[in-house]
C-alpha cells in the first residue's frame, strides 16, 4: 500500500495543467479538436473521446458557437448555464421491403452548467416516438444484427400499426479540483481510438453508468473507467411464439461490471502510442480493481480469476496537421507458441502441425486521415481496414462476453471478419455532406446449432459446459472467415442545409444502401430519409 501511495503522489506531483470542462457535442468542434491534435506543438490526445472544452472555445472561424440557439443562457466569470432544445422529425421509406414506411419524432433538451470551471454538468434527454407497419417480435429481433446500426426500439403493436418509443438520457458530472486531475460520474459511453471504428471500445452501444478518473502529466494522459453493463437478451433464449420470453433475468441478474485503463503517451511532435486494458466481471469488482494506477492482467493471474480480460495498443503518426496514419492491435487470449504455428501454416502449405487454436483471439486495424484536402477548407477523407479473428471478444461464460445490451462493445460486426471502409465529407456555414462506404466479408453461423466465431454473445469453449449450454468449438484449425461467408456492403450519403442564420435547424436527406448476401439468403435495404433536426442532435 505504501508503494501504491508513493506512485500516486509522484504522478500527481509531476502533472501539467489541462482543461476539462463541458462535453463537446458539435461534430464540427470535435473535428477541429482532432485536426489540431496533429499539430507540431499540440498536447491534445485525440484517441480519447468524448472530448471536452470550454464553453467559449471556437476552434476555427468556420465554427458556429454552441450558444447560437438557446432557450436560456447565463454567463459570467463564475457561472455558465446553457439550456438548449433539440428536435428532429423524419420520415423513412425502405424501397427494398414493401410498405416499409416509418415516421419518427424526437424532442428533448440539453443543459450545460459550469461553476468556476471546476464543477461541470452536462445533461441531454431525448424522447423519440415512431410509427411503422406492424411486425412480429421475431421480425424486430431479426433487425438486431451486428451490421444494423439502428437504435433498439420498444415497439408495441396496435392492429396494423406499430408504435414505438425510445428514450435516451446522457449526463455527466465532472469535478476538477485541480487543473491536472478530474473525477466524473455519468451515464454515457466512451470511444478509444483515432479511426472510424474501434477494436478496443467504441460508442455504438447504448449508454451505461460509469465512474471515471482522469489525469494528465508531462506527455501522458491516463484514464480509468469503472462501468456497469447489461448482458442483454440472447436469441437462443426466445421461444417460437411471438410474445413471452424464457430464461429471462432481472436487471440485477443481468448486470456485469467492467474496468478499463487507457494510458496515452505523446512521443515528440508526431507520434502517439497508447496502452489499453479492460476486464469484464460478473460480480461486483473486488477492492483490487478500484486501484486506478495498476494494470490488471498480472492481478488477474495472481487472484486466479476467470474474468474476461482484453488488452490492446493504439498508435497514431501525424505527418502534418492535415494528415495522419493510425492503427490498433487488440489481444484477447494469445499464446505465442500457437501464434507461431499459425504463421508457419500461412507461410508454408506443407506445414502439417496444429494451427488455428480457438483461443488465439486478436484483431488489427490500420487507416489514414486527410484534413482540408486539395487545400479545400473542411474537405476531409479517411480510409481504413479492420481484421478480427474468430471468437475474439467472446468468453467461456456467456455473461462475460465483451458486449452491452444487445450490442458489441467494440466493432459492430463482432468478430471473424475482414472490412474495408472509407469516407469523404465537407461542410461550410450553410451545408454539410458526407459519403461513407464499407465492404466486409464475415464468417457467419449457418444455424442456431453452429458457432464459427462471429457472434460475440455466444459462450466459447472447446468442450461442453452444462451450465452454459454451449456449442463446443473445434480446438484447432480455426481460420479467419470460417463458416458461411457473407458479403456485407453499405453505402450512406448524408446532406444537410441550414436555412436559418442562427443554424438552429437543418433540413436533411439521407440515402442508405445495405446489402448482405451468402449462400443461404440475401438481405437488401435501400432507405431514403428526409426531415428537419436540431444541429446538436446527431
Amino acid at each position: 500500500m505504501k508503494r501504491i501511495a508513493l506512485i500516486s503522489i509522484i504522478i500527481l506531483a509531476s502533472v501539467t495543467a489541462f482543461a476539462q470542462n463541458l462535453q463537446v457535442r458539435d461534430f464540427r468542434i470535435a473535428r477541429d479538436i482532432e485536426k489540431s491534435a496533429n499539430g507540431k506543438f499540440s498536447t491534445t490526445h485525440s484517441s480519447m473521446k468524448p472530448y471536452r472544452t470550454s464553453p467559449q472555445t471556437e476552434m476555427s472561424d468556420s465554427i458556429v458557437p454552441m450558444s447560437d440557439f438557446v432557450a436560456y443562457q447565463l454567463q459570467n466569470d463564475d457561472i455558465y448555464l446553457n439550456i438548449q432544445p433539440v428536435y428532429e422529425l423524419n420520415g423513412l421509406y425502405n424501397f427494398a421491403r414493401k410498405n416499409d414506411f416509418r415516421i419518427a419524432e424526437t424532442a428533448g433538451a440539453i443543459i450545460d452548467f459550469s461553476l468556476k470551471g471546476k464543477l461541470n454538468i452536462n445533461y441531454m434527454l431525448t424522447e423519440t416516438y415512431g410509427y411503422k407497419k406492424r411486425v412480429s417480435l421475431h421480425e424486430q429481433l431479426a433487425e438486431l444484427k451486428p451490421y444494423n446500426f439502428d437504435k433498439i426500439w420498444d415497439f408495441y403493436n396496435d392492429k396494423n400499426l406499430a408504435r414505438g418509443f425510445f428514450m435516451e438520457q446522457t449526463f455527466s458530472i465532472n469535478y476538477t479540483p485541480v487543473e491536472f486531475f478530474s473525477i466524473e460520474a455519468g451515464n454515457g459511453k466512451h470511444f478509444y481510438g483515432d479511426g472510424r471504428r474501434s477494436l478496443l471500445q467504441s460508442d455504438i452501444c447504448n449508454n451505461y453508468p460509469y465512474l471515471k478518473v482522469e489525469t494528465e502529466f508531462l506527455n501522458f494522459k491516463y484514464s480509468c473507467v469503472w462501468s456497469m453493463l447489461d448482458e442483454g437478451l440472447y436469441l437462443r433464449d426466445l421461444p417460437s411464439a411471438d410474445w413471452g420470453y424464457t430464461n429471462m433475468k432481472s436487471f440485477q441478474e443481468r448486470c456485469k461490471y467492467n474496468v478499463t485503463h487507457y494510458l496515452d503517451y505523446r512521443i515528440g511532435n508526431h507520434v502517439n502510442i497508447a496502452i489499453f486494458e479492460s476486464v469484464m466481471s460478473s460480480k461486483f469488482l473486488s477492492f483490487e480493481y478500484f486501484n486506478p494506477v495498476i494494470f490488471l492482467r498480472p492481478l488477474e493471474f495472481s487472484m486466479g480469476s476467470n474474468e474476461n480480460a482484453l488488452m490492446g495498443v493504439n498508435m497514431k503518426v501525424s505527418f502534418s496537421q492535415k494528415n495522419c496514419i493510425y492503427g490498433q492491435i487488440v489481444l484477447d487470449d494469445v499464446i505465442v507458441g500457437q501464434l507461431m504455428n499459425d504463421i508457419k501454416h500461412r507461410l508454408s502449405s506443407s506445414y502439417t502441425g496444429q494451427y488455428g487454436w480457438f483461443a488465439n483471439k486478436w484483431g488489427i486495424q490500420g487507416g489514414m486521415k486527410f484534413f482540408d484536402m486539395f487545400k479545400v477548407k473542411n474537405l476531409d477523407c479517411f480510409v481504413e481496414g479492420n481484421i478480427v479473428r474468430p471468437y475474439t471478444y467472446s468468453h467461456s461464460q456467456q455473461e462475460l462476453t465483451y458486449t452491452h445490451a444487445y450490442k458489441p462493445l467494440a466493432h459492430p460486426l463482432g468478430a471473424n471478419f475482414v472490412e474495408a471502409l472509407g469516407g469523404i465529407s465537407y461542410f461550410n456555414d450553410e451545408i454539410e455532406c458526407a459519403l461513407e462506404m464499407s465492404y466486409a466479408i464475415v464468417g457467419c453461423d449457418s444455424s442456431f446449432n453452429s458457432h464459427f466465431g462471429q457472434n460475440v454473445f455466444y459462450p466459447t469453449m472447446d468442450a461442453y459446459q452444462p451450465n452454459q449450454n454451449n456449442i463446443p468449438v473445434s480446438s484447432y484449425y480455426n481460420v479467419l472467415l470460417q463458416g458461411i461467408r457473407t458479403n456485407v456492403a453499405t453505402v450512406k450519403f448524408d446532406f444537410a442545409y441550414y436555412p436559418l442564420k442562427n443554424k438552429a435547424l437543418s433540413v436533411f436527406a439521407e440515402i442508405a444502401l445495405r446489402y448482405n448476401k451468402n449462400e443461404l439468403r440475401t438481405d437488401k435495404y435501400l432507405g431514403v430519409s428526409v426531415g428537419v433536426r436540431s444541429r446538436l442532435i446527431k
